[in-house]
């Protein structure tokens, strides 16, 4: 169970009580840095950011809160290529480390312009992980799966994130496709939104579920943590019976 939360929303403090909440039940806490132009994100989590950045919420505060979470659940940051560009990559991977993090994903970042990212995140022992979409032919998926770090990150549809009220028809045929490629873990996002797509994904051997829009948007929606958290434990636990453990 990944489950995004985006740094700062609604505030610095309610951020620091939602993300304790909903770290008690995921596996990994995806954290995005807000940003004003995020390309791969759909209404909800655009939302969340502006929220964030309306706040005041610098890329130091985002890591500086995330650092009280590392010791207990591994923490992705997601952020846009401009934010790593802006500090450097290599003082950027850097200050993922001090903080804790154990991985980073950048959605706007090709795979061949990577590489020196790739290299700065081994240097400081992050995993730079890498997406795939259903548009990816499979010779480039070999590449992207050998390249990539951590997990492999498999967007389940076209178009961006946002809760969606059912999955998209190749969902399960892409996770057994990249299962084939990969001895990465695979897990899907974008529209995952109910207990039964996550039960129905982890039926179909995906490895983990990313789901951040049906979180962010009752964050929004002025939903207490610890009702976030029961959500997100409802999704858990579909996970856990969908691949029968």
């Amino acid at each position: 169970m990944v489950s995004y939360l985006m740094g700062g929303d609604p505030d610095a403090d309610s951020f620091l009580e939602y993300a304790a909440s909903v770290a008690a039940s995921s596996d990994i806490l995806e954290v995005g840095i807000p940003f004003s132009d995020p390309v791969a994100d759909g209404p909800a989590v655009q939302a969340a950011g502006m929220r964030s950045l309306a706040s005041g919420t610098r890329v130091s505060q985002v890591l500086e809160a995330c650092s009280a979470f590392t010791s207990s659940i591994p923490v992705v940051i997601m952020c846009y290529y401009n934010t790593v560009f802006r500090m450097g990559e290599e003082k950027f991977a850097a200050a993922l480390a001090a903080a804790g993090a154990s991985g980073l994903i950048v959605p706007d970042l090709p795979l061949e312009e990577g590489r020196h990212l790739r290299r700065s995140c081994s240097r400081h022992g992050i995993d730079h992980i890498l997406m795939a979409t259903p548009a990816t032919p499979p010779d480039r998926a070999r590449l992207i799966a050998s390249a990539g770090r951590g997990f492999l990150y498999l967007v389940s549809r076209y178009g961006v994130t946002g809760e969606r009220s059912s999955l998209p028809g190749q969902a399960q045929s892409l996770v057994r496709a990249y299962r084939g490629l990969t001895s990465l873990p695979v897990a899907v996002g974008f529209g995952i939104s109910t207990p039964a797509h996550v039960a129905d994904l982890a039926a179909s051997g995906a490895d983990g579920v990313v789901v951040g829009s049906a979180i962010v948007t009752r964050i929004g929606s002025g939903m207490e943590p610890l009702a976030v958290g029961d959500f997100v434990r409802s999704l858990r636990d579909a996970a856990v019976k969908g691949s029968g453990e």
